[in-house]
């Protein structure tokens, strides 16, 4: 198994950050290497939404299946990924407050690699902690950049 977690602090309001966040056909956006993402179950997002999002690893496009396994409103969300180089991964974003116009975005992962990739396991945490700052960086940018130009981030 791998795990990692990084935090950037965001100075915006939590519901405009969480707003970007669950917009999931945007993450392309901020998320390098995704190059779509879209819901394939019915109604708003929640617990047991389903969406499929198309990647890159390793210069390869593929497609992953997630399902929310865990939505706590304006807070975090949990998706169960399957697919890729990965068995399956377990992926959260956390929004906390600090104040009323700052908050943290916490990224978690934890996963297993497929088994002719287990070799990779001790490598994920270097490599996707660069991605992970990368991603988190650009959201950041996203979102602030928004309400410095005077436009809506969501």
């Amino acid at each position: 198994m791998f795990h990692l977690t990084e935090t950037v602090p965001i100075a915006r309001p939590t519901a405009e950050v969480w707003a970007v966040l669950v917009d999931f056909p945007r993450v392309p956006a901020w998320e390098r290497d995704v190059l779509e993402v879209r819901q394939t179950s019915p109604g708003s997002p929640g617990v047991g939404t389903t969406l499929m999002a198309r990647r890159v690893y390793a210069g390869r496009a593929t497609v992953v299946d997630c399902r929310i396994v865990d939505w706590q409103d304006s807070r975090s969300v949990t998706m169960e990924i399957t697919g890729g180089p990965t068995r399956r991964t377990f992926a959260c974003y956390a929004v906390d407050p600090v104040g009323d116009e700052a908050c943290l975005v916490t990224y978690s992962v934890e996963g297993e690699m497929r088994p002719l990739l287990g070799w990779l396991t001790p490598l994920i945490p270097a490599t996707g902690r660069r991605l992970v700052r990368a991603n988190l960086g650009a959201l950041k940018r996203l979102i602030e950049g928004a309400a410095t130009n005077g436009t809506p981030a969501s």
